[in-house]
């Protein structure tokens, strides 16, 4: 059983070992193809999760291939500490990307205070909203184009002349919405500076950090049998 066991182990540091490759390929990729910023934000979290998964397998492999117990120890500590933080940054993830975030943009001077200690609901609004962090942001969207900050409000009634220029009714703004007055058809400026496209902004990041806790849960599933299997093979 032990013996069986300790291949199943070693084949599936195999395959984390592989994904850690990928990981750390990927990042360095990033880093010298990025053509901006925006494109090598990845670079860091790929690198570091890649180098961790690597390390990990590689003491795997060794503690299956040579029957070394110390090797055995420390890898099964490492890997529960991992899981541990999978399962924690999972739950922040959920915690974070389940309340709707209209209300905290739109107070854009400051920062809502979360009436419970633990409500991390509006966590993501808020760093949105925060100006340095926006200026980064912006300078990314200026090249991305996303739809909530490349048109003024449905609401404010503007009449499109072509792809950038929108024209305002000469009785002005069919809405008293404050967006209405920060669109600008300067290609740079456009409707950056607008509470729609901070929420649009939101949004986007909640459906992206929703799908990474899918990856997550997967890759949880994924450790849990290793290290089970491994218990199994440590015990044996």
């Amino acid at each position: 059983m032990g013996c069986i066991c300790n291949c199943f182990v070693g084949l599936l540091n195999c395959v984390l070992l592989t994904v850690g490759i990928g990981f750390v390929i990927s990042g360095a990729y990033l880093n010298i193809k990025g053509n901006s910023d925006c494109e090598k934000v990845l670079t860091t979290p790929l690198i570091v999760m890649g180098g961790l998964l690597l390390i990990l397998s590689l003491i795997g492999i060794m503690g299956t291939s040579c029957s070394s117990t110390l090797c055995m120890y420390i890898y099964l500590t490492l890997m529960f500490l991992l899981i541990l933080g999978v399962i924690a940054f999972t739950i922040f993830v959920f915690m974070i990307t389940n309340q709707a975030v209209g209300k905290v943009i739109a107070d854009s001077e400051k920062v809502i205070e979360p009436k419970n200690p633990m409500d991390f609901s509006n966590w993501l609004a808020n760093k949105v909203n925060k100006e340095n962090n926006w200026k980064k942001i912006k300078s990314c969207l200026i090249d991305a184009r996303l739809v909530a900050c490349c048109k003024p409000p449905d609401v404010c009634g503007f009449t499109q002349k072509n792809e950038l220029v929108w024209e305002v009714p000469k009785s002005g703004p069919s809405s008293k919405d404050k967006d209405c007055k920060k669109w600008s058809n300067d290609g740079d400026k456009m409707c950056f500076e607008c509470d729609s496209c901070k929420v649009g902004v939101v949004e986007n990041l909640k459906r992206e950090w929703k799908a990474l806790a899918l990856i997550n849960i997967c890759l949880l599933a994924f450790l849990i049998l290793i290290y089970m299997l491994g218990c199994c093979s440590f015990c044996c």
